[in-house]
């Protein structure tokens, strides 16, 4: 499931906390980059007292041949920087911890771009050493999430990319440092999604890999290995509360890190960002800025820590709470290439305008906000407007405000839909009305939905449930009809010109007709949907055509009336 930003400021700010967990924060769980803050005595410091030892020899090819060849290749890194957290403010000095791997014995090292963003300092501890060795950033991929270093030194054991198709079921090891522990830490797992959605709030990829190896705040930027020891992809995200982990495929990885080393940035404006949505009624989207290098294009235009990037080139970014918009601008231009920017520096109110590589962003309004942004970032006990979590039961006995209503067909004016007794009730007093409401607070990939409904009317009508549904490209639906009747349908386009097509049907005896209660339930993972009614599987399809959307409840009327549907709950649970 991916969180999008339809959501407030304030659950960002509480997501973006990945990136600087203070040591007593460590166990928090999150869908964000894993770099983890060094607290102010971070356990088992090394000794900087203790002599540099050298790296240890390998053979003659250099590159790890097993999985115990791994570990002196992978390092720990520290950083020491200064940057704008969305919730802490400015954070001066701060520590935090990721991991790299060598890919050539002369100390080229690959990590995320969200582990050494922001560092004036940065430091590797090598193979067991007690003294850590200087580092320095050759080039970034903000968009992929990509650094390249130096690290201090030579004959460096080093990975090879994996170089043979990737493929679901494929046994891979997580290698790195999680949680600041300075010991090597290796964990076992498979490929689990060989293309998972790659839109996240701070990168933005065509696709990553779904694996099952544990990892933790800390490992990012390490190695994700075959048993013979080659990189498949480098970890970058977990998402804890389903243990579910993410890497940078490594076919996407090479050609951006081969321009890093030679210290050629990709996509990248020389910044640490998150996509958010901010205003007093989420209604203005835009990249919070968490630190900016020296020297920087995005330097050099006046874009400071604590900024917003509301517009690049006219065009809004982050309005689906990705980077996407704003990465897929900066890949259709050379990082030299003078684009418009408009931004919002909330701490003073100003909205700011100029140009990347051109006229440094100058005044050129008051927003209007005073007062009210600096509430929004730091006022206790307003830490998100959402009210529900993102896989709950929704019995309808609360604030329905995230419910919308729409219908592709029928007069309106013979429809009402509404909430009575802890139930949502559809009655309809015309014919071949299709009524729908959409749960509009989370964006889902994967998904389960389970309801119960009772026919109260007459029996001539048909409930639905749906899932992925975008206002613009469709979306999927299991229908089933008071008739014994059912339909996986593909919804394609926008409202107003799209149109169904047939993905399967048939007959069911389990479909119970009349003035009755029926159970449903559809899962909707990877490219395969699936219908169960009361509780029985009933058919299967795949389809590739949406990744995700919102989830939603339908009720339509055939040719008798009047039709009274109620829904009594809706069960949103992640795939079995």
């Amino acid at each position: 499931m991916k969180l999008k930003i339809v959501i407030p400021l304030l659950v960002l700010m509480l997501l973006s906390l990945a990136c600087n967990l203070s040591a007593d924060k460590i166990s928090q769980e999150t869908d964000e980059p894993a770099r983890v803050v060094v607290s102010e005595e971070p356990a088992s410091q090394p000794d900087p007292a203790a002599p540099v030892e050298p790296a240890q020899p390998v053979d003659e090819s250099g590159a790890a041949k097993s999985i115990d060849d791994v570990r002196p290749a992978v390092f720990q890194l520290f950083a020491t920087g200064t940057y704008n957290d969305i919730e802490q403010g400015l954070v001066l000095n701060a520590e935090w911890g990721g991991s790299g791997f060598f890919i050539d014995p002369s100390g080229i090292g690959v990590t995320n771009n969200h582990v050494v963003a922001g560092a004036a300092i940065l430091k590797a501890y090598v193979n067991g050493e007690t003294t850590p060795r200087n580092v320095r950033v050759l080039g970034t991929s903000e968009c992929a999430d990509l650094a390249v270093v130096q690290v201090e030194g030579s004959d460096f054991a080093y990975l090879d990319w994996y170089e043979d198709e990737v493929k679901t079921g494929l046994d891979v090891y997580a290698a790195g440092f999680p949680l600041l522990d300075p010991e090597y830490n290796l964990t076992k797992g498979i490929i689990s999604k060989v293309n998972a959605d790659g839109q996240t709030s701070w990168s933005s990829m065509s696709y990553i890999y779904g694996h099952d190896a544990k990892i933790n705040p800390g490992n990012s930027g390490g190695p994700l290995v075959t048993a013979d020891g080659k990189v498949v992809g480098i970890n970058y995200m977990t998402q804890a509360t389903y243990d579910q982990q993410f890497a940078i495929p490594a076919d996407q990885a090479i050609p951006i890190v081969n321009q890093l080393r030679e210290r050629q940035n990709v996509a990248s404006l020389g910044l640490d960002g998150i996509a958010i949505v901010f205003g007093p009624n989420s209604e203005y989207p835009g990249i919070w800025v968490n630190s900016v290098t020296t020297g920087s294009v995005a330097d050099k235009a006046g874009i400071k820590p604590g900024d917003i990037i509301h517009e690049v080139e006219d065009i809004l970014v982050a309005t689906d709470g990705t980077m996407k918009d704003y990465c897929d601008i900066l890949k259709s231009h050379d990082l030299e290439d003078e684009l418009k920017v408009f931004v919002y520096r909330w701490k003073t109110d100003e909205l700011l305008e100029g140009s990347l590589n051109g006229e440094k962003i100058a005044l050129y309004g008051y927003a209007g906000l005073s007062g009210e942004a600096e509430t929004w970032v730091e006022e206790e006990g307003t830490t998100t407007t959402t009210e529900n979590e993102p896989f709950r039961t929704e019995e309808f006995d609360g604030n329905i405000d995230w419910w919308t209503w729409f219908t592709t067909n029928g007069d309106e004016n013979q429809l009402d839909i509404y909430q009575d007794n802890g139930r949502i009730i559809f009655e309809m007093y015309d014919t071949n009305i299709w009524a729908y409401l959409t749960y509009d607070e989370y964006y889902y990939d994967d998904v389960f939905l389970q309801t119960l409904v009772e026919n109260r009317g007459m029996n001539s009508n048909s409930i639905s449930l749906v899932c992925r549904y975008d206002e613009n490209l469709g979306w999927y639906e299991f229908n089933v009809g008071s008739d014994g009747l059912y339909d996986i349908l593909r919804f394609d386009g926008s409202l107003s010109n799209g149109d169904y097509t047939l993905l399967a049907n048939g007959g069911s005896t389990r479909i119970k007709t009349g003035k009755e209660y029926n159970e449903y339930a559809i899962q909707c993972a990877g490219d395969t949907l699936t219908l169960w009614i009361n509780g029985y599987e009933t058919n299967s399809v795949r389809d590739r055509t949406f990744k995700e959307g919102l989830i939603g409840i339908s009720a339509s009327s055939y040719s008798s009336t009047p039709i009274i549907v109620e829904f009594e709950y809706v069960d949103i649970i992640y795939p079995y």
